[in-house]
């Protein structure tokens, strides 16, 4: 029984982390669309529609985000390894709140991104996927 709590606990974490790998993935080109529009100045000729596009599939990513932290949330994690997920969702926590902040950033009829609130994200987005990471390790070695 102990151990097909722990296979179904991993099999859920699996899923959880190749989705957001996945999302973030796809998001990749629009995220690169706007970080080298930040950084060259440029955001005033993207167009409104194309940065409501950005911005709708942004939203469309971090929901699929607060998905998963929900299923991370009611995962059955084992005794043993119970403050390591819980340090798990914490940092996911943290990453969904990152990618909505960056999706907020962005005002598509005004043609504009708040570069500090974008750079702010993206920022709690790098520290908290480190963590996110991190307490994987720290789970799958428990594991072995």
């Amino acid at each position: 029984m102990r151990k097909n709590n722990m296979n179904a606990y991993i099999g859920a974490l699996s899923r959880v982390l190749q989705g957001t790998e996945d999302e973030a993935g796809e998001m990749n080109t629009d995220f690169e669309t706007l970080r080298k529009a930040l950084d060259a100045g440029t955001v005033g000729d993207l167009s409104t529609d194309e940065l409501a596009q950005i911005k709708a599939h942004f939203q469309a990513g971090t929901t699929s985000y607060v998905d998963k932290l929900n299923q991370l949330q009611k995962a059955t994690a084992p005794v043993r390894i119970l403050g390591k997920h819980k340090a798990l969702v914490a940092a996911y926590r943290t990453y969904t709140e990152g990618c909505q902040a960056m999706t907020d950033s962005i005002d598509a009829a005004q043609q504009a991104v708040d570069q500090a609130a974008f750079d702010a994200a993206e920022k709690t987005q790098e520290n908290a996927m480190g963590k996110v990471t991190a307490a994987t390790q720290r789970i799958m070695m428990s594991v072995q």
